[in-house]
């Protein structure tokens, strides 16, 4: 038989164990944090330099943008007045423009793609609950389309106010946390 000295110690022991275990995985989440923090601060500054130009097929149109989409330049050849008309011109300018936002948003999103990846808790927290698990599991997140409202905006005309409707269950009590009920 152990005396009380003894298992007072081997429980310190445990302690001190499972203490040293979690400081390891709090400093190998710090470290990995800071190594993500520096990839997107460098991913950051690289995407802020990049420009994305894009000429039209009859080499007539130039637009360059930024990293963002924001039209930074548009050149015009000295031949872009003689060989369109004046609408022909505007909706080229218009295709090359939306051409190279919609490539400096492609650009931006394959290169901050990687980063977006979120791990699930339990990868983090051993017994934590899947976020999945407090989603609804049926039927749509976003409501659905009122279709007087969309009547109203095809005709101009103003649709009736709807009338907030109580749900059944709603007692003015506040909703319980789902800590509370012991699923975390």
């Amino acid at each position: 038989m152990s005396s009380p000295d003894q298992s007072d110690a081997a429980r310190r022991q445990q302690l001190q164990a499972s203490n040293d275990a979690l400081r390891g995985q709090i400093d190998g989440m710090l470290a990995d944090l800071r190594r993500r923090t520096a990839e997107i601060q460098e991913k950051q500054s690289e995407a802020a330099a990049k420009t994305h130009e894009v000429t039209s097929e009859d080499g007539v149109i130039t637009a360059r943008v930024d990293a963002t989409g924001t039209l930074e330049q548009l050149l015009l050849s000295p031949k872009a007045f003689e060989r369109t008309t004046p609408e022909q011109l505007a909706r080229t300018i218009t295709s090359v423009v939306r051409e190279a936002t919609g490539s400096a948003q492609q650009s931006l999103q394959s290169d901050f793609a990687s980063l977006a990846e979120t791990p699930e808790l339990p990868d983090l927290f051993a017994g934590a609950p899947y976020l999945a698990d407090f989603m609804p599991s049926s039927g749509p997140l976003v409501a659905p389309p009122d279709p007087a409202a969309e009547r109203a905006a095809r005709t101009g005309k103003q649709s009736p106010k709807p009338q907030r409707e109580r749900p059944a269950d709603d007692d003015d009590e506040p909703p319980q946390s789902f800590m509370a009920e012991g699923r975390w």
